[in-house]
C-alpha cells in the first residue's frame, strides 16, 4: 500500500443527489486507503442531502462538513478547497463513485513517477445499469509540462474534468492557492490551464478507477438553451488570457484553443432550442479567429475542414450531422 503518511483531501460538492450520495460517500470512506480527509460540501442543497452529509459525519470521523448558501459546482469545490489539509487532493462529485483502490492506485503512481498530478480513466454509468468504456484517448506515462499543454490546448487529450485526477495540494493553498471561476460551466478547463501551467510533470495510467453516472435529468436539461449554453467560449478565452499573463509563448495552441470552446458551445447548442441568431454570433466570432488555425501545421486537415464548415454554415453542419450521427 501506498505511503501512510501521506493525507489525501477528497472534495465532494453535493447538490439534488439524494438518490445517489450515499453510493458515492460510501465508496470514498470504503477505500483502502485510510488517511483521507474529506471534505463534503452542501451547497444549499433543497432536498434530504443536507441531512446525509450530518448523518455521515456523525459515522466517521474523516468527513467534515461545509454547509453552505447555492453557489454552483465551482462554488462548492471552493468551499472546500479552503479547508483542505491533505497533502493531495481529489475530487468526487456527488453522483458518482470510485473504486475502493481509486486513491491508493492513485497516490501509488504519484510516489513512483514524482508527477505533480495524476490520472486514471473512468467508466460511464447509465441508469439502465449499463457500463461504457471511456473513448477518451490519453498517452500513457509521464508528460513534462510543455506537453501537457499541447495536449490540452489542441484537444488532443487531458482537456477533461478534474475529476479522476490527484493534484499535489500546494497549487491549491496559500495566498495565491488556484480556485475554480465561479458563475461558469466548464470550469475544470480554467483549474487545469492553471495547474498545467504550474506543475512539472503529469502522469497518466487508462486505468478506469472512477465511475462516471450520465443521468437523464442531466441530459435533458441540455435539451433547454439557458444562460450557460456557451460558457465553453468564455471559458477558453479566460484560459488563454490567464497564458498570456503569465508568459505562456505558443501563440498558435492558443488560438485553437479559443476556436474550439466556440465550436465546443456550438456542439453544445446542437442539442438545445437556441435560437438562430446565437448560431449565427458565434460563427461570426469562429470565422475571425479562423485564419491563424488553418496555417497551423498541427491541426489535421479533416478537422480544419469541419472548422471551416461550422465557421460558415453551423445549421447546415448540424442537420448533417444529425443525418450522419457524428457527434464531434
Amino acid at each position: 500500500m501506498a505511503g501512510q503518511q501521506q493525507v489525501v483531501s477528497v472534495v465532494i460538492p453535493v447538490y439534488g443527489v439524494e438518490q445517489y450520495l450515499d453510493r458515492c460517500i460510501q465508496s470514498v470512506v470504503e477505500q483502502d486507503y485510510e488517511q483521507l480527509d474529506i471534505v463534503v460540501v452542501d451547497d444549499g442543497s433543497p432536498d434530504g442531502c443536507p441531512e446525509l452529509c450530518d448523518e455521515w459525519a456523525a459515522r466517521d470521523s474523516r468527513i467534515r462538513v461545509v454547509h453552505k448558501e447555492n453557489g454552483g459546482l465551482a462554488s462548492a469545490r471552493n468551499a472546500g478547497l479552503d479547508i483542505i489539509i491533505g497533502d493531495m487532493v481529489t475530487f468526487v462529485d456527488s453522483d458518482d463513485y470510485v473504486e475502493p483502490n481509486y486513491v491508493s492506485e492513485l497516490l501509488h503512481w504519484h510516489e513512483q513517477s514524482k508527477a505533480d498530478v495524476v490520472m486514471c480513466s473512468c467508466v460511464h454509468d447509465l441508469e439502465d445499469g449499463s457500463i461504457v468504456a471511456d473513448t477518451r484517448s490519453t498517452p500513457e506515462g509521464t508528460m513534462d509540462r510543455e506537453e501537457a499543454m499541447i495536449q490540452f490546448l489542441y484537444h488532443l487529450s487531458l482537456a477533461g474534468p478534474v475529476w479522476g485526477k490527484m493534484f499535489d495540494a500546494r497549487f491549491f493553498t496559500g495566498e495565491h492557492g488556484i480556485r475554480f471561476h465561479e458563475g461558469l460551466n466548464s470550469e475544470d478547463y480554467y483549474v487545469l490551464t492553471q495547474t498545467f501551467l504550474q506543475m512539472n510533470s503529469i502522469f497518466a495510467r487508462m486505468k478506469p478507477l472512477y465511475h462516471y453516472s450520465i443521468r437523464q435529468g442531466s441530459i435533458a436539461h441540455m435539451n433547454v438553451f439557458n444562460a450557460h449554453s456557451c460558457d465553453e467560449i468564455q471559458i477558453s478565452d479566460l484560459c488563454c488570457d490567464y497564458l498570456s499573463r503569465h508568459g505562456y509563448s505558443n501563440r498558435k495552441a492558443m488560438d485553437y484553443f479559443r476556436l474550439q470552446g466556440r465550436a465546443d458551445a456550438l456542439f453544445n447548442i446542437f442539442q438545445s432550442d437556441a435560437p438562430p441568431a446565437v448560431y449565427r454570433s458565434i460563427a461570426r466570432d469562429m470565422r475571425r479567429l479562423l485564419r491563424p488555425v488553418l496555417h497551423d501545421a498541427k491541426v489535421p486537415v479533416l478537422r480544419k475542414a469541419k472548422l471551416i464548415f461550422l465557421s460558415f454554415a453551423p445549421r447546415t453542419y448540424r442537420m448533417l450531422q444529425r443525418l450522419s450521427g457524428d457527434r464531434s
